[in-house]
C-alpha cells in the first residue's frame, strides 16, 4: 500500500477535472457533487501512487556514475537493440520520453525498453505496445516534444524500478532551483555513449536569459532551460527523452531532455520540454 501525498493547489482551468467533495462512508469513498462554492479557492490534490521514492541518495557531483537505486524510474529506449533515448517510468506500464526519439525510427515492433539497471547491457527488457505523440505544429516545430510509451507488460515495483511523480499543476520553480539530469549519453560533445548511467546537478535558468544569446526566441513557455552559468555540465547526445528532476519532498520529472546547441557550453544551456505544460495531455492519453 502507498502513502498518499497531499498538496494544496489552486482550483481553476488548469485542473483536469472539476473539484468534487469526497467523503468516507461505510468503508468506501463517496464522490459528491459540490453543494456550495469553494470559498478558499483551494482544492486538495490526492496522489495515491507511491512515486518519486528512491532507496539511495545521489552524490552531488557533475557527470558522476549513478546507481539505478537512486534513479529507479530511468529507462533506456532502444531501437533494433541500439540505445536511442532515455525515458522515465510514470506508471507500471507507461514511460514518458521525447517525441523526436521516434522521428526516424517508426517501426513499433523494433522498439524495446530496458529498465532496472544502471548498465545499458544489463537490464530487463519490455516490449512496446503503442507510442502516443503530442501533435507538432509547423509554426512551433520544437514545441510538443513529448511522448508516452505504453508497454506490453507492466514494470514491477522494486528497488531498481519505481515510477517518478509528475509535477503539480500549479507548481512553478524559480530560476536557480537545483535540478538533476541523468542518462547514458555522451560524456563529452564528440564522444560516445556511456555504458554506465551518469548523473549531474544543474539549475533552472529563466526563459529570458536562455533566449538571449543563442536561441533567438525559440525557447517558449512550454519549455525549460537548465545548466550551470559557467557551463561544463549538461545533457548531450543519447540523453534525449530522459528526465529533468526536482526533489520537492519526493522526486518529480519536471522536464524532458529535448534540444540544445553543443553540450555544456555557457551560452547555450540544455532545453527541456516542460512536463507541467502537458499534464492535461498526459492524463488524457
Amino acid at each position: 500500500s502507498s502513502i498518499p501525498t497531499f498538496q494544496g493547489v489552486e482550483a481553476g482551468a488548469g485542473q483536469p477535472l472539476p473539484p468534487r467533495e469526497v467523503m468516507l462512508s461505510n468503508g468506501s469513498l463517496q464522490v459528491l457533487e459540490p453543494g456550495r462554492k469553494c470559498l478558499s479557492g483551494l482544492v486538495v490534490s490526492l496522489f495515491c501512487s507511491n512515486c518519486g521514492q528512491s532507496v539511495r541518495t545521489p552524490r552531488v557531483l557533475g557527470g558522476s556514475p549513478a546507481a539505478i537505486e537512486a534513479w529507479p524510474w530511468q529507462v533506456s529506449l532502444q531501437y533494433r537493440k541500439e540505445h536511442i533515448c532515455g525515458g522515465s517510468i510514470i506508471g507500471p506500464g507507461w514511460v514518458l520520453t521525447a517525441a523526436h526519439c521516434f522521428k526516424n525510427n517508426p517501426i513499433i515492433q523494433s522498439w524495446r525498453v530496458k529498465a532496472g539497471s544502471d548498465l545499458l547491457s544489463g537490464a530487463a527488457t519490455f516490449a512496446v505496445e503503442k507510442v502516443f505523440l503530442a501533435e507538432v505544429t509547423p509554426a512551433s516545430p520544437k514545441d510538443n516534444d513529448i511522448a508516452l510509451v505504453k508497454l506490453r507488460s507492466p514494470v514491477r515495483d522494486s528497488d531498481s524500478t519505481k515510477p517518478i511523480c509528475l509535477p503539480y499543476f500549479d507548481e512553478e520553480l524559480v530560476p536557480g532551483t537545483p535540478l538533476w539530469v541523468i542518462g547514458w549519453g555522451y560524456t563529452e560533445e564528440h564522444g560516445k555513449l556511456s555504458e554506465r548511467l551518469q548523473q549531474a546537478e544543474v539549475e533552472l535558468i529563466d526563459e529570458q536569459s536562455c533566449n538571449l544569446a543563442a536561441y533567438h526566441g525559440d525557447v517558449t513557455d512550454r519549455m525549460l532551460c537548465a545548466g550551470l552559468p559557467q557551463g561544463g555540465v549538461d545533457t548531450c547526445q543519447g540523453d534525449s527523452g530522459g528526465p529533468l528532476l526536482y526533489s520537492g519532498g519526493h522526486w518529480q520529472v519536471v522536464g524532458i531532455v529535448s534540444w540544445g546547441q553543443g553540450c555544456g557550453t555557457p551560452s547555450t544551456p540544455g532545453v527541456y520540454t516542460s512536463v507541467r505544460a502537458y499534464l492535461d495531455w498526459i492524463y488524457a492519453v
